[in-house]
């Protein structure tokens, strides 16, 4: 489900498997900070959806998207 990279643009649209891996990271990642799953998804899954919502010029101003 990856699109080509659109022209002037150096990042291409993450498959669903790299979004998977990414999320199952961030998962994590806000369970040890939180230490309760329930919280860590609601985090992760408000992320993706603050990440959505930006504009493609917004996103790719950002250098590390996983970090």
């Amino acid at each position: 489900m990856s699109t080509p990279s659109e022209p002037g643009h150096d990042r291409p649209e993450p498959g669903p498997t790299a979004i998977v891996a990414e999320r199952r990271h961030l998962t994590n990642l806000a369970y040890r900070l939180l230490g309760s799953l329930s919280e860590a998804e609601d985090a992760v899954q408000e992320t993706y959806a603050r990440w959505y919502a930006m504009s493609r010029q917004r996103q790719e101003a950002v250098e590390s998207p996983g970090a």
